[in-house]
């Protein structure tokens, strides 16, 4: 019976390993943000030097400059930096800001290409503000079923 029991805990361990990956960056439950890391997780999405990934709550489907998905990052510093940070910093990767609003929760919107990116941010606790960056398929308006106008 104890070796069973051992046998199961060995299994649910390699299992959790398995698990704890994104790609080929390994990570923990937590990660602080590579050049590396971020090229591969977030692709054309840049980071800030020393944001940290909170991979339990993020979800990256793909890779380089086509995932989709959302990444919880924390990011230290005051709430207007971060937020002047992303602001300017998407744009220099090919990303057109839509839509910004500065507030105690703060949102930037951007296109590229077929691609939407929302960027969600708040303070937190001892200066680390919780960055939630979403990226989706553009949605484009459905033609009408005839070809002509009215």
């Amino acid at each position: 019976m104890t070796t069973i029991k051992t046998l199961l805990a060995a299994s649910t361990a390699l299992a959790l390993l398995g698990c704890g990956s994104m790609g080929n960056v390994q990570l923990g439950s937590e990660s602080t943000v590579t050049e590396a890391t971020a090229k591969q997780l977030a692709g054309d999405v840049p980071l800030p030097a020393g944001s940290v990934i909170k991979q339990q709550d993020s979800l990256v489907m793909g890779s380089g400059n086509t995932w989709m998905g959302r990444l919880n990052v924390a990011v230290s510093g005051e709430p207007q930096t971060v937020f002047a940070w992303f602001r300017d910093s998407l744009p220099g990767a090919g990303w057109t800001l839509t839509s910004s609003s500065y507030s105690k929760v703060s949102l930037l919107t951007f296109t590229k290409a077929e691609r939407v990116a929302t960027v969600q941010m708040q303070a937190g606790n001892f200066g680390a503000n919780e960055v939630l960056i979403t990226v989706t398929p553009a949605v484009r308006p459905a033609s009408p079923a005839g070809t002509g106008r009215p």
